[in-house]
């Protein structure tokens, strides 16, 4: 068995969740990344997932974060959403503002140069559920109970009780 298949014990994941959120009944699992995030009750974060807040992030009561997961910008989930492994949500991105020079010398060797973020808030609405390896882009509001279906890219709001998928996803029918 691989040493990171192996499943630590639920005690020392709620030490760390804790240690980390000061909150009640929240667990974090090893190799985490958390940082300027905001903790209700019950949340869980399983190993290998990286929250960094620019400047802040929401989690609501009772969300759960699979493995492998890059969470980044201003976003705000609601209470009793679910996110599946290999999720990125991105609420900011680089912005580059030299048309005339390539990007790799805007970049640099070193890192980014600072020409700042263009920042939008993403919007995970209350009792969601976000498939595996879904991709959502800044600025998009996922509605209330919409399920965004494996492998889909979300560049646009997902209304309320939609079930989508595809890339650039796209609404293929209402849960009601």
């Amino acid at each position: 068995m691989f040493w990171f298949a192996k499943k630590e014990r639920l005690l020392v994941r709620k030490i760390r969740g804790f240690a980390v959120s000061r909150g009640r009944n929240v667990t974090i699992g090893r190799g985490c990344f958390i940082s300027n995030v905001v903790f209700s009750d019950g949340v869980t974060i399983e190993d290998y997932v990286r929250i960094i807040g620019n400047p802040s992030i929401y989690l609501g009561k009772d969300v759960y974060i699979n493995c492998f997961s890059m969470i980044s910008g201003e976003i705000r989930i609601e209470d009793n959403v679910l996110i599946s492994q290999y999720v990125n949500i991105w609420g900011s991105a680089h912005r580059f503002i030299e048309k005339n020079k390539l990007v790799w010398d805007q970049y640099g060797k070193h890192g980014v140069t600072d020409q700042g973020y263009d920042i939008a808030p993403v919007v995970i609405k209350r009792g969601s559920w976000i498939g595996p390896q879904v991709v959502i882009f800044r600025g998009v509001t996922i509605g209330e109970g919409a399920i965004i279906g494996a492998n889909s890219t979300v560049t646009k709001d997902i209304p309320d009780f939609a079930v989508a998928y595809g890339s650039p996803a796209h609404v293929v029918k209402y849960r009601r």
